[in-house]
Parts: structure tokens; sequence; C-alpha cells
């Protein structure tokens, strides 16, 4: 642990993150037990377009299924892994945040630099003129309450597509800022993510299973670049292959264990 204490003081950090942070928040992991695809089949809610197929045909079972995804983002909060990256970042040794999550806890947490590679639920964009724009927790919330206690049909259909919106440069119809099954990452996050990397000296791999593509790739690209891998994981994954440091413990855990050298006062003292 003071090997990587070492490392981690020298700065030049990113932290590259998966749902194992979010899980301790309160958040399921997707594909884990008791995650949403026990319960809903991936390909026909989180592909595009079995999505606006189920939109027409089938509203009531997407409407559940969004409630079933916002109801435990909107209780989530930061929890310390969260805190100590913002903190990380505010002292200078970290350079940015790659996250595969989407639930928007970097930013609540308070870190600036974040690449989300697979986007962010708060977040509504123009696929036609770039337009983007982040809806209020409290938006979301009045959102869910009103799709809740709808029980007709077409009513059902217009609130959903009214709570999107439309463009207000095109009225183009607004999409989704989340990355659903077959679409391809969004091209300034993934270039942010590579800038951070070639920035950088160590990756924190932090709750990442490393299993999805093509995001699971990055690891292995700042492998190749020199960069050192501290994988903090509390499952065996493969990541361990390429790390130079496996620890298998929760990232809440490792950071209570560290951060108490990383304090402001502490740090200036070094």
């Amino acid at each position: 642990m003071n090997k990587i204490i070492n490392i981690i003081r020298k700065g030049k950090l990113v932290a590259f993150c998966g749902a194992g942070i979010s899980s301790e928040s309160g958040i399921p992991t997707f594909r884990g037990k008791g995650g949403l695809w026990e319960k809903y089949d991936p390909y026909l809610f989180a592909a595009q377009d079995s999505f606006n197929n189920l939109l027409l045909t089938n509203p009531f079972s997407l409407r559940d299924f969004i409630v079933d995804i916002y109801k435990t983002i909107l209780l989530a909060k930061p929890n310390h892994a969260h805190s100590s990256l913002a903190h990380l970042e505010n002292i200078g040794l970290l350079i940015g945040i790659i996250t595969q999550n989407i639930d928007n806890l970097h930013h609540e947490a308070g870190n600036k630099e974040v690449a989300e590679i697979h986007g962010n639920a708060y977040v509504f964009l123009c696929k036609k003129c770039g337009y983007k724009t982040k809806k209020k927790k409290e938006e979301i919330e009045n959102f869910i309450y009103n799709i809740k206690k709808e029980n007709r049909k077409n009513k059902l259909i217009r609130k959903l597509l009214s709570f999107i919106g439309t463009c207000p440069r095109c009225d183009d119809r607004l999409e989704s800022g989340v990355v659903f099954f077959g679409q391809e990452l969004p091209s300034k996050e993934i270039e942010k993510s590579y800038q951070y990397i070639n920035q950088s000296l160590t990756m924190l791999c932090i709750g990442t299973s490393a299993e999805v593509y093509p995001a699971a790739s990055l690891p292995y690209y700042a492998k190749e670049k020199g960069l050192k891998i501290i994988n903090i994981n509390p499952m065996i994954n493969r990541l361990d292959e390429i790390a130079d440091f496996s620890i298998h413990e929760k990232a809440v855990d490792f950071f209570k264990e560290i951060m108490t050298y990383f304090a402001t006062d502490t740090y200036k003292n070094l």
C-alpha cells in the first residue's frame, strides 16, 4: 500500500470507473445479481430501434423500465470513493475521470473533468444539430411521478415524448444522452478519454470488469502507453492480468484507507 500511495503522490492520475463504484451508492450493476438485465431483456429495452418500437407498442413496459432506472439514480448520492476522486482532482493529482456510468454522481461529488463514454441519464441531445441540454433532478422526479400514475396509453406516450422534448434550434426530436446497444460511443467523450490517458502516468481502474467493449479497450491502451495500472475491485477480473497492483476490496474501503494521506493540509506538508 505504501508503494501505491507514493505513486498517487506523483499525480498525473486518470480514473477509469465502472458500475462497481456506483453500486456502493445503492445503484445495482446492470449485469449483476438483482440488476436490471435480470428483469428486462437488454436487447429489447436498451437498443435504439426496439426502444422506439416499445414506445408505440408497449409504452407501459417501457414506462416501468424508465421508472426502475431513475428511481435508483435519483436516490443515490456520491459515496466516499466519488468524493475522494473529487478531492484528488481538486489538489491537482487527478487529471480526469473516464466513467462508464450514467448516474451523474461524479459531477455531484464535484469532479469537473469527466468523460462520460456511455452518456448521462440527465442529458438529452439533438442528433441533427448537436444541441445538448441537461435536466435538473427535480424535473426528472416530477416526470417519474407523472408517468407512474398514468394508465392511458395515448396520454402516456404523449407524456414520454413531451418530457424528451424537441430541439429549440432545429425543432427535431431530442434523444436520451444515454448510449444504447448498437450505438457508437460519443466521439467527444472518447477524444477526451484519450487526452486524459495521454497526459497521465497512472490509471486507477475502479469497479470495472472490463467486459463491455469498446470501453474495455481503454485500460489496455493505457498499458501500451506505459501507464501503471492500479486495479481496485473486490472480484478477480481480467484487468488483474495487466495490473501493476490489484486491490481486491471495495472502492470505498480502498479510499478510506489511503485518503488520510491526501487531506489538504497533509498533502501540503509532503
